[in-house]
């Protein structure tokens, strides 16, 4: 079952209620809210309020906020079955809506069907990987480099025309919230993709997730899909070190162009 996360901040005010701070760490580079964040604090809400492991989430981002801003989130168990949990979370800052998610948490079925169709691609480790920065036309500057300082990256090699990347959060393990935090990275795949340099505003955030994360280091895979009249599209998959089919999520962006 997901772990508390502390990096988040998240903390529970009573039955549904949960609040954070939106520190630089959750935050884009310009202090606005990171499209990661939210689908961190829904994976984490979810679970924590249902007290059953996240299966899925969606986040719509309805709105923006600022850095030190709290955020209030309201967590809903629409529906409670046997196993599962139907959910609905909304965020807000004081009585604006910033973003709103559903999902579903569920118990592990004894016996079930476990299968893995999917092969992680070969790529190198991360240790003889190059540490990766974003193609930005501003200069990042160490602890003020918003969700960049809470997570190390790094880039392997070009894997036909996709893109990959280790990543592993500074201090605290892996876990089903930290997988979506670190997905959150589709819209360069795509620019990229196009042979520009840029990136995104998200509109949407989605993750479904497969077996708990276990380690550090996640392999994030990056498929764009396509851009149409300036939105993106894309996927990823996520890994394990060893090759475990941890996650797939997928994201729709309003493309940012920096050349």
């Amino acid at each position: 079952m997901d772990r508390p996360d502390e990096w988040l901040g998240l903390e529970r005010r009573g039955p549904g209620r949960w609040s954070f701070e939106l520190t630089g760490g959750l935050c884009r580079f310009d202090g606005k809210l990171y499209g990661g964040t939210g689908l961190a604090v829904a994976t984490s809400a979810m679970a924590r309020e249902t007290g059953r492991p996240t299966l899925w989430v969606d986040v719509q981002f309805v709105a923006s906020a600022d850095q030190g801003a709290h955020v209030e989130c309201e967590v809903e168990e629409l529906a409670r079955g046997g196993r599962t949990s139907q959910v609905r979370l909304t965020g807000r800052v004081d009585d604006v809506v910033v973003f709103t998610a559903l999902g579903a948490t569920g118990d592990p079925r004894e016996g079930g069907l476990d299968l893995q169709v999917a092969s992680m691609p070969e790529v190198t480790p991360p240790e003889d990987c190059t540490p990766w920065l974003p193609r930005v036309p501003f200069p990042l500057e160490e602890g003020r480099r918003g969700w960049f300082d809470l997570i190390e990256i790094r880039e392997v090699p070009e894997i036909g025309s996709g893109m990959a990347l280790w990543a592993r959060m500074h201090d605290h393990p892996l876990s089903p919230a930290t997988l979506g935090f670190v997905a959150d990275m589709v819209p360069s795949a795509v620019v990229r993709a196009a042979g520009r340099a840029g990136a995104g505003t998200s509109l949407d955030n989605s993750i479904r997730l497969g077996p708990a994360p276990d380690g550090d280091w996640t392999l994030v895979e990056l498929v764009p899909h396509f851009a149409s009249g300036g939105y993106l599209h894309g996927s990823a998959r996520l890994w394990s070190r060893d090759g475990v089919h941890l996650g797939l999520a997928s994201q729709t962006a309003v493309g940012l162009l920096f050349d």
